[in-house]
């Protein structure tokens, strides 16, 4: 019985001494660390992790002092056995997870992350790094999803939880545009500008597009006006802004302007020469619009059912009859339901309206 009870004490007071020792390492290596002496960190905690196995305290450190000597490698298997060890805490997963991003294993990244979350109690919801944590995680979700309307719902997410990037806002504008969904364009695009207002020469003309398309003229031109500020040689906005005139009928005299200068340093575009010739049909100036348009037709490239159908009005216009039904027929040819060319072949004439 005595034997045995003297095992017991020393197997005790070995026991203690460990502890004891792997308390004072411990004191020691976060001493170092705090120096950022992160050499003897690194000893001290390494000597640590051969006792204190299952310990994911001294392993997060140990991966911490690599990381801080920017030794990645061993910071990131570290951090996993830190992880690993105690899954659900979230400093762990987090410093994982960077780890991951560092050496862009992204996916693993994404599978650490959205392990936080699912056990995530809420307590750390404003918290930068969580709110960091979700933003990437949805980021992900979007540029992997196929369906256009599920890419954009993830990135409004990220978007939702605080400042993002503005390349961010570019994708979320982008989707809208594509979805049709041009009052959502208007709304996320005057959230992207009043959050980054360096974003004007690319907020701006997609703005005027999108008001035009919404039926708001005076915001659209304002828009426009504010884009050739922010960018005068905007090639976007010098096309779109003088053709909506045009259309529309509507200053006249600036859309001749605008597409002046347009074409005058795109002088072979033929989506350009198609609108500078539009602007001078408008103008009744149709012997000038000759001119552009059939330069328009030489770019192989942009030919359209569109440019054809502009060419028969111009040379209708000219009195040319004959030849602009042979640009109507093409026309027709290239989009056998366009039903205005139609219309024209078969009364020989534009239909006034």
């Amino acid at each position: 019985m005595m034997r045995k009870l003297t095992y017991l004490i020393l197997l005790l007071g070995g026991f203690f001494s460990v502890a004891a020792q792997s308390e004072e390492l411990m004191v020691d290596g976060m001493r170092a660390y705090m120096k950022e002496d992160f050499g003897e960190a690194i000893l001290v905690f390494e000597k640590l992790a051969k006792v204190q196995t299952k310990e994911p305290a001294v392993f997060y450190y140990l991966a911490k002092s690599y990381l801080a000597d920017k030794q990645l490698t061993s910071a990131r298997t570290n951090a996993e056995k830190a992880h690993l060890l105690s899954p659900y805490s979230f400093d762990y997963g987090l410093l994982y997870g960077d780890l991951l991003l560092a050496n862009k294993e992204y996916k693993k990244a994404l599978e650490c992350f959205e392990n936080l979350l699912a056990y995530d109690d809420h307590r750390f919801d404003n918290e930068p790094d969580m709110i960091r944590v979700k933003q990437f995680v949805f980021l992900s979700k979007g540029d992997e999803a196929k369906d256009l309307a599920d890419k954009n719902k993830y990135y409004l997410e990220a978007a939702n939880l605080g400042p993002v990037q503005e390349e961010l806002w570019v994708r979320i504008i982008q989707l809208d545009w594509e979805l049709n969904r041009k009052e959502a364009v208007v709304e996320h695009a005057l959230e992207a500008l009043e959050n980054y207002p360096r974003m004007a020469p690319w907020v701006y003309p997609i703005l005027g597009d999108a008001y035009q398309a919404l039926g708001n003229n005076a915001a659209s031109d304002e828009a426009f006006e504010k884009a050739l500020v922010a960018n005068p040689k905007d090639d976007h906005v010098l096309n779109n802004y003088s053709y909506f005139l045009s259309i529309r009928k509507e200053k006249l005299t600036l859309a001749d302007s605008l597409s002046a200068r347009l074409v005058k340093d795109h002088p072979k575009n033929g989506t350009y020469l198609d609108t500078r010739a539009w602007v001078l049909y408008e103008l009744k100036r149709f012997a000038e619009a000759r001119v552009a348009m059939e330069a328009a037709l030489k770019d192989r490239e942009n030919v359209s059912a569109t440019l054809w159908e502009h060419y028969g009005d111009v040379l209708f216009r000219l009195k040319l009859v004959d030849k602009a039904l042979d640009a109507w027929k093409e026309a027709l040819r290239l989009d056998p339901g366009r039903e205005s060319v139609d219309k024209k072949i078969r009364l020989r004439q534009i239909p006034e309206n």
